[in-house]
């Protein structure tokens, strides 16, 4: 009896010692040295999350405006912070779904914003493949830290998530006489350099970078693949419902630049700006109508929609030329991924109420006619395609092959004609938000890559009420995780003449030339 008490003291004793040890690595394994200076992270269920890590300076002061800098070193070690300050910006109207999921509750005031978040496992027995986000908005709101873009699931599976914020709006993207041009996308390229530089340190292999990003995040993906600057920062990239041809050239971008500052009464200068504070430029900037300068050309197309006013612009630097131009005339360096979401549209036009007032054929025609010149042979098209359909939902199908898929496949064309090896998909599953009105919407596809469903469930949750099949958004987020790991993601590649495209429903199928009877209808559509 004695010595099985001893016997199990010594268990007992011996447990206690590993676990005291565990703990002792776990709790090291949560602060990691930079070049700037010591980070701790939050340890929760195996994995370790660091957030609001500045990868520049504060662009305040005389660095508003300016190219972004150095951040200065730190002493000590720098806390995990639950709500890291963002880029000023202002919330959309409230409507059926909730937009906190993907914007968060709006601007969160604090100078150092320009920060990345990252996601690791506590144990790393190899350098891993590192996932850089880009959040989209409009080139104009929104953040890296909500729940939606929550990268645990990630570094669960092997891999190493990175977000980060950058400058929007006007102190991003505006055009102004002595300003840098692109700050957002020179903010973009400091990120994925200082991930390059500093990513090791937390476990990650800086050779093993996969750039992705949606909607404006989508966009700036499309820019940097062909961005001489950002050569040798990532291996391959993912567009989600982006585009390689939704940038200004220097004259529209100007347009947009010269209505503002005569908003504000200034001249458009960098002291003049400079002289506006932070809110000001918030306040003036749903006030200009884009629609009423007619910024559309021959050489180049009015990528506003008449509503958003911030794009990267062209400037012979980071933006050599629209990026589809761009990728035509010069060899890809990287794998591409890239796809869009069935319904798009729906997300701008069902708010609107405009879907349900298209119920006469005239109406119809008038409404097409903003996107094609050929209102009655488009029409016939997206008629035949989806018989089914009211006038309002064939309107939106056309306003979604406009804006997203047929550059989208523009894109994948290119950069499958530039060797770059390619691989296409389509997300169809249909959300129950709305009483499913709103379909396979813009931006319905991030909760399942990123697998943080229940971010976005309930009655204005992003999905609705409706279940989603076990394992659905697993088998999303490891596709994208493959395509990171060994660049497939586990369907054939794309090519020009069969245009090899993964539908993703509840059911998955890879088609062949799944567009064909649309396409040739927007030959010569910009």
């Amino acid at each position: 009896m004695r010595n099985t008490f001893l016997m199990l003291t010594c268990c007992l004793l011996f447990t206690s010692s590993m676990l005291e040890a565990q703990t002792t690595d776990d709790e090291a394994a949560t602060i990691v040295t930079t070049a700037t200076g010591k980070v701790k992270g939050k340890l929760t269920d195996a994995v370790v999350a660091f957030k609001g890590i500045p990868y520049a300076a504060a662009p305040v002061g005389n660095l508003r405006f300016a190219t972004p800098a150095p951040h200065p070193n730190w002493d000590g070690v720098r806390d995990y912070i639950e709500t890291p300050p963002t880029a000023p910006f202002v919330m959309p109207k409230p409507g059926d779904i909730n937009d906190e999921a993907v914007f968060g509750k709006g601007w969160v005031k604090g100078d150092d914003y320009l920060t990345v978040n990252i996601w690791k496992p506590v144990a790393i027995a190899r350098a891993l493949p590192v996932m850089v986000f880009i959040h989209g908005g409009a080139f104009a709101i929104g953040t890296s830290s909500v729940p939606i873009y929550d990268g645990t699931s990630f570094a669960k599976k092997g891999s190493i998530l990175v977000t980060f914020n950058y400058r929007l709006g006007i102190e991003g993207f505006l055009k102004i006489k002595g300003v840098p041009t692109n700050i957002g996308i020179r903010d973009q390229l400091a990120a994925l350099t200082w991930v390059r530089d500093n990513i090791a340190a937390f476990g990650g292999d800086p050779e093993q970078v996969t750039l992705f990003g949606e909607s404006a995040g989508g966009m700036s993906v499309a820019v940097l693949t062909v961005c001489p600057a950002a050569k040798g920062l990532f291996k391959r990239a993912i567009m989600l419902s982006g585009s390689g041809q939704s940038v200004l050239s220097s004259k529209q971008a100007e347009k947009i630049a010269a209505s503002y500052a005569r908003e504000l009464k200034i001249e458009n200068n960098r002291k003049a700006w400079l002289g506006k504070s932070s809110q000001e430029l918030l306040d003036v900037q749903p006030k200009i109508n884009v629609k009423k300068l007619k910024l559309g050309s021959d050489e180049y197309p009015d990528p506003t929609g008449g509503v958003v006013a911030f794009f990267p612009v062209i400037d012979g630097d980071l933006v050599p030329d629209i990026p589809l131009r761009t990728m035509m005339k010069q060899p890809s360096s990287c794998d591409l991924l890239l796809g869009f979401n069935t319904d798009e549209a729906n997300y701008f036009l069902v708010p609107t109420g405009l879907l349900k007032k298209i119920k006469l054929e005239i109406i119809l025609k008038l409404a097409a006619k903003a996107v094609h010149p050929a209102p009655t042979t488009v029409i016939a098209v997206y008629r035949q395609k989806y018989p089914a359909k009211n006038r309002g939902e064939l309107f939106s199908s056309i306003v979604t092959a406009y804006q997203f898929k047929v550059p989208t496949i523009r894109f994948a064309d290119a950069h499958t004609a530039s060797a770059g090896k390619t691989y296409m998909y389509e997300f169809g599953w249909q959300s129950a938000v709305a009483g499913g009105v709103y379909g396979a919407y813009h931006g319905l596809a991030l909760p399942f890559v990123f697998n943080t469903l229940e971010s976005v469930k309930g009655d204005r949750g992003m999905i609705g009420n409706a279940p989603v099949e076990p394992g659905f958004a697993d088998k999303i987020q490891d596709a994208f995780i493959n395509f990171a790991k060994n660049g497939n993601p586990g369907w054939e590649p794309y090519t020009r003449d069969k245009q090899q495209t993964m539908l993703i429903n509840t059911k998955w199928e890879l088609k062949e030339n799944p567009y064909q009877t649309e396409l040739p209808v927007w030959d010569g559509v910009r």
